[in-house]
């Protein structure tokens, strides 16, 4: 076989082999949601929210070995961790909250098709990014997608908070703010790093948040309790993010990010197998028009 069939053919096994990678990612995400409401309201959302930090801060000390990552933050890294890790823990605890309430299906559409709508309008504002007229059109659709999604006709604010979604739409903003501290600190430190850091504050927050709720009561759970909250901390957090942080390196920013398109969809499949939540037309009507604008934002 000559030398540049020989490279060309590996170019494209690699390329196969690291989207497909991305695509495994985006179905394990699309899970999370799923083993989320297996176990939310079994425990106070405190106490499932410091376990989850905690197993995943452990479970990142072996993947950095192996990376041999610094573990160091500078000053301006050390400020945005902080504040990302407060929109983390929030955002941990709303998961939960959503879900004890809420339909996994519906949280596993709204808030990834929300999260970069949000983190559009809060860049706009807060990084003065420029904004173009296909821009305001795929944020007419998003707003008219989150309407859709949050049933906002109905105008009955104790059956939004009864039904989990306010707390689902509190996720995707306190996601967006997490993804913006992340790209600042990302200057001065890698996203592994960053992630890990995370963990770690978030870990010793929630460990006093729980505390009055009882850090103890896993340890009263069964197997399918621990194989949810090891599939949540260590196979959708760790490892899955892991590999998507290392295949997206390695394609377009674009390219890797309009994978994530895959998680809505993955976690209405899963949640009607698993679950029995039959998709909803709302869902399903609001979820496509969000994913129409955040097409529309970020096509080039």
């Amino acid at each position: 076989m000559p030398v540049m069939a020989f490279v060309n053919t590996h170019n494209a096994n690699k390329t196969v082999l690291f989207n497909l990678s991305v695509v495994v990612s985006m179905i394990i995400w699309g899970g999370s949601w799923v083993s989320g409401k297996a176990i939310a309201g079994v425990l106070p959302s405190e106490t499932l929210t410091f376990w989850r930090f905690l197993i995943n801060f452990v479970s990142f000390i072996p993947i950095l070995m192996f990376l041999r990552q610094p573990i160091k933050l500078n000053k301006s890294a050390s400020v945005y961790t902080v504040l990302g890790s407060i929109c983390m823990g929030l955002y941990l605890y709303l998961f939960f909250k959503g879900l004890t309430y809420g339909y996994a299906g519906v949280g596993g559409v709204l808030v990834p098709t929300m999260i970069p709508l949000m983190t559009f309008v809060l860049s706009v504002f807060l990084l003065r990014q420029k904004v173009a007229m296909k821009d305001y059109i795929g944020l007419t659709l998003g707003v008219v997608g989150g309407i859709i999604l949050l049933e906002m006709w109905s105008l009955d604010w104790n059956r939004l908070f009864m039904s989990g979604n306010i707390y689902f739409l509190l996720c995707a903003i306190l996601w967006s703010l997490l993804t913006i501290c992340s790209q600042k600190a990302a200057d001065s430190v890698s996203p592994l790093v960053f992630s890990f850091f995370v963990y770690a504050f978030c870990s010793v927050l929630f460990f006093f948040l729980a505390l009055p709720h009882g850090v103890l009561g896993v340890f009263k759970q069964g197997s399918v309790f621990w194989l949810n909250m090891l599939y949540l901390a260590i196979i959708s957090s760790t490892l899955a993010t892991t590999v998507y942080f290392f295949a997206s390196s390695r394609m377009s920013s674009y390219r890797a990010s309009s994978f994530v398109f895959l998680v809505p969809f993955s976690a209405v499949i899963l949640s009607w197998v698993f679950l029995g939540e039959v998709p909803r037309v709302s869902t399903i009507t609001g979820g496509l028009t969000a994913l129409a604008a955040v097409y529309l934002i970020n096509m080039s």
